[in-house]
């Protein structure tokens, strides 16, 4: 199953490692295939190397940024042909054009201009928790 995670899970998991947010990105990291864009990565890196996040990193005890960096290092990158124009804000279109250069069929997040969307293209937009509920009807709950 190919995804686009929104920058958002990644922040909250990074900061509640035992959330369901959490989940998705390091206990369930296996279950999918995580697509990304060279634009969702500069996101990514922009927002994750906040000053005022990377000071919460450093309450994480067992999970950490290394960990979210090794898997983004397999995620799958596609390169989109172009941009559209759909979201309220306009930031979040280069989640949708990553989700259709890559034929996902999910982008999860928490943003409700993403969201309020439920599809774009026949890409379910969910969040973490309806697709963590997707995963384990799949093959039933991990450990």
């Amino acid at each position: 199953m190919r995804v686009v995670l929104d920058t958002v899970i990644l922040v909250r998991g990074l900061i509640n490692p035992f959330s369901l947010w959490g989940r998705v990105i390091f206990d369930f990291a296996g279950r999918y295939r995580w697509l990304v864009s060279p634009a969702v990565v500069d996101e990514y890196v922009d927002v994750l190397t906040r000053p005022e996040l990377v000071r919460k990193y450093r309450t994480v005890a067992t999970r950490d940024l290394d960990t979210v960096l090794g898997n983004l290092a397999t995620a799958l990158v596609v390169e989109p042909s172009a941009t559209p124009a759909v979201c309220r804000d306009p930031e979040d279109d280069k989640l949708l054009a990553a989700a259709l250069a890559g034929t996902a069929q999910f982008i999860v997040s928490e943003d409700l201009d993403l969201l309020d969307l439920g599809s774009y293209e026949g890409i379910q937009i969910a969040t973490a928790a309806a697709f963590l509920r997707t995963l384990e009807a799949q093959v039933g709950p991990m450990a």
